[in-house]
């Protein structure tokens, strides 16, 4: 999400995740994460679950 655009690291996260592309990560407590390989030169995201306290 930080990536949208040059306020986007500032914007509150649970509100940022109704436009993020990824439809139930609010919902399933996720954060999507994205990953550079520099072997194969591809990223890909992955969505890693909240600690919840």
């Amino acid at each position: 999400m930080d990536y949208f655009d040059n306020y986007s690291p500032y914007l509150e996260i649970d509100g940022t995740k109704l436009v993020d592309g990824y439809p139930n990560d609010q919902k399933n407590h996720q954060c999507p994460h994205v990953f550079y390989c520099p072997n194969c030169l591809t990223e890909q995201v992955y969505l890693i679950d909240e600690i919840i306290f």
